[in-house]
């Protein structure tokens, strides 16, 4: 009897008390208290039903989605870069970012609030997809059916949706420490939640949740701290509400597909004004605004991939971004546009599997990115490659995250080296929790990869591809000049180092970065092979600038 009084207690006084990774008997995970449903909580309905929105906010919105369309219709008719393949293929991948190396990914939502998805061993995890997943994924409908109950729908998440901890100057002020240069929020998933107050939606944090914007201060932040700044916006949604011809509404599925309006519908897009023509009434006049008042300096599309630039009129969003910023600064776009095809298309160089299914991604695009390594960064590219990966196996939060799968301080280090060396960009996924707060495990992180750049950045940031990325356990970079190479090695060498890759000139000063002291070296012409000598003060740990990776600099 007293081992139950003391248990009960524990369970009392601490919540998570056992819980971690532990499963319970049907095979789920025991569930953190602010990870599940509150005791309190009563499921209600947003203000307006679907059919009210329809008849009361529509057609004024539509109307002002018309006149932000022929905006957007007079600067593309007007500036230098059309909607069109062929007009983008031309624009140059800014020189900021090709410098950047390093940017941070938000990745948070109504999804955080549940911060879940199952466990894998390897390979990543998408508690982001929770909200759809909850209604269709056996094990995500079995989690969910016990943790928040079968009546808690989709948009029951909204209210819970406070952002409370959330701190964007702390937040920037951490990617700067860790040596981030860039920052994209994911403004907008495939659920339609717009993280700022959106015209063309009452699905936003105007209008419910926080009811304040969570973009703005954010964007001055970065703007204070010096780093760029920008707008995830997926061009798909899981769901959302049209006007058929008879004046009725219909579901739009992802990828266009249509289906008749049902009762459930009201949970899944609460706030969503329907409209006639998704992509004139509402994608391109949303997401045109949002440059218009955020002046972003990315354009971070996803959602890409099974529909057609053309029904999406993703071209006019690009041409729109290029000619605002045209003579002012400089701006990139990712290469998530949609599906394309047609004689300029074929012409395209790509890889095999993705010109077959009409993928612009990986094709074109001022940036590809490759998602946890699913791209080859050996393939030539005509344009800058960025790696995107999670600081955990995780895409959004997921309160099972711990040490074990959260990216080591070296691994980071190790991998980052890698994608540099490959002439990448690395944007790290963060996952803030349910109520905007960054883990405490993912800060610790970033602060050692800080301090790993504070010695070793001049290898970094503003390099590119040296003719040759690796030789054994050594990464190379170059300078812009191509006067200075790096070489990285993630394995301290010893008493010396020998690379084959390298040829300094003659009388070249090498030592290594964060120590002031010039190496000794000899190049064997016979063998070439270059032989750098480390200093006996600089075997011992204690005495090196740096841990995980030691960067040489090299004149050539």
């Amino acid at each position: 009897m007293k081992v139950k009084i003391i248990i009960g207690l524990l369970v009392l006084l601490f919540p998570t008390y056992g819980c971690g990774s532990k499963t319970q008997d049907d095979g789920l995970p025991s569930v953190p208290v602010e990870n599940k449903r509150p005791v309190d909580f009563k499921s209600t309905s947003y203000k307006y039903s679907l059919e009210e929105l329809k008849n009361n906010f529509s057609e004024d919105m539509m109307q002002l989605a018309a006149r932000q369309y022929e905006k957007v219709e007079d600067v593309n008719n007007k500036g230098k870069w059309k909607p069109t393949l062929e007009s983008f293929d031309n624009h140059q991948t800014p020189e900021w970012f090709n410098d950047a190396k390093f940017g941070m990914f938000i990745d948070w939502g109504l999804w955080s609030v549940a911060g879940w998805a199952p466990k894998k061993e390897n390979g990543a995890m998408y508690p982001d997809w929770y909200e759809f997943r909850l209604d269709t994924d056996s094990l995500f409908m079995k989690y969910h059916a016990k943790t928040w109950g079968n009546d808690f729908k989709r948009d029951d998440f909204i209210p819970l949706f406070t952002a409370d901890r959330y701190q964007p100057q702390k937040l920037v002020e951490i990617a700067k420490e860790a040596g981030i240069k860039y920052i994209v929020p994911f403004c907008k998933h495939h659920g339609g939640f717009c993280l700022w107050p959106s015209s063309y939606t009452q699905r936003d944090v105007g209008d419910m949740g926080p009811q304040k914007d969570l973009i703005k201060p954010l964007v001055e932040s970065c703007q204070k701290e010096g780093l760029k700044f920008g707008f995830y916006f997926s061009v798909e949604e899981w769901e959302y509400p049209l006007i058929n011809d008879e004046g009725n509404l219909i579901n739009r599925l992802w990828a266009g597909k249509t289906e008749p309006y049902s009762n459930e519908l009201e949970k899944k897009s609460s706030g969503k004004i329907a409209v006639r023509n998704y992509a004139e009434d509402y994608l391109v006049p949303q997401a045109t605004e949002f440059i218009d008042n955020y002046d972003p300096d990315i354009l971070w599309f996803d959602g890409d991939w099974s529909t057609s630039v053309y029904d999406l009129h993703t071209y006019d969003i690009v041409a729109y971004l290029y000619n605002k910023a045209q003579g002012k600064k400089e701006v990139a776009v990712n290469d998530r546009l949609g599906l394309e095809s047609g004689p300029y298309y074929d012409a395209l160089p790509g890889p095999p599997k993705d010109k077959e299914r009409k993928w612009l991604r990986f094709v074109s695009g001022d940036l590809f990115t490759s998602e946890y390594k699913d791209h080859s960064y050996d393939e030539p590219h005509r344009r800058t490659m960025e790696e995107c990966r999670g600081i955990s196996q995780s895409f959004g939060y997921n309160w099972q995250d711990t040490d074990e799968n959260v990216i080591s301080s070296k691994a980071f280090i190790e991998m980052f080296i890698d994608i540099v060396a490959h002439g990448g960009n690395l944007l790290l996924i963060v996952n803030l929790d349910g109520q905007g707060a960054l883990p405490e495990i993912q800060e610790t992180r970033l602060r050692d990869i800080g301090k790993w750049l504070k010695v070793n950045g001049e290898g970094i940031y503003g390099t590119r591809a040296y003719s040759n990325s690796s030789e054994g356990d050594v990464r190379f970079t170059r300078s812009k000049n191509s006067q200075i190479v790096y070489a990285i090695t993630t394995i301290w060498p010893g008493e010396k180092l020998e690379l084959k890759s390298v040829i300094p000139k003659n009388g070249s000063d090498i030592y290594l970065l964060g120590s002031e002291e010039p190496f000794k070296w000899s190049y064997d012409e016979t063998t070439r092979l270059t032989t750098i000598l480390i200093p006996d003060n600089l075997q011992k740990e204690f005495n090196r600038p740096c841990k995980y990776a030691y960067t040489i600099r090299i004149e050539i």
